[in-house]
């Protein structure tokens, strides 16, 4: 009886550690760096006035240039690159299209339920890498249509199309 229990003692060892290894939390996520998308600091100039000039160049027939429209909407040329952030974009991914270091975590970017897509995201203009302006869209309007690996520059060229702006 005696080795009978102990031979049940060793087979249970190892389950409770299985059971035990289950209810760990994952461990936390180490950021480097941090990029704050949800401030509202706007050195380049007002985010509505970019929006209206996107509206307006939307319904235009002539092809602009990124630059032509921030320039027209009051804003300074102090940025090099834009792309967009959104719930679909983890860290990783947001990391490869901003060209910054892996460990930078995106904050602000919202929350993603099951497959439904975002609610809203960003244009996140950046400078040497770091983020200088975000301006948010919604699904009601996004003005501005880009593929999500793109990286768009003062002479990216834009297409009226559909009231907004595209790439392509």
């Amino acid at each position: 009886m005696k080795s009978a229990t102990i031979v049940v003692g060793i087979l249970m060892v190892p389950l409770l550690a299985g059971c035990a290894a289950k209810h760990q939390k994952p461990a936390a996520k180490v950021c480097q760096s941090e990029m704050r998308l949800d401030s509202k600091p706007q050195p380049l100039g007002s985010s509505e006035a970019l929006s209206a000039e996107f509206n307006t160049a939307g319904s235009g027939q002539q092809a602009i240039s990124l630059g032509e429209v921030t320039r027209a909407a009051g804003w300074s040329d102090d940025w090099d690159t834009l792309i967009e952030a959104s719930s679909a974009m983890d860290d990783d991914w947001l990391n490869k299209i901003a060209q910054t270091p892996p460990g930078t975590c995106w904050k602000g970017l919202p929350p993603r339920i099951g497959s439904d897509p975002a609610s809203f995201g960003y244009y996140v203009f950046l400078k040497d890498r770091q983020v200088v302006q975000s301006v948010m869209w919604d699904t009601g309007y996004k003005p501005l249509g880009f593929h999500s690996d793109e990286r768009l520059t003062h002479e990216t060229m834009l297409n009226p199309k559909g009231g907004g702006l595209r790439t392509y």
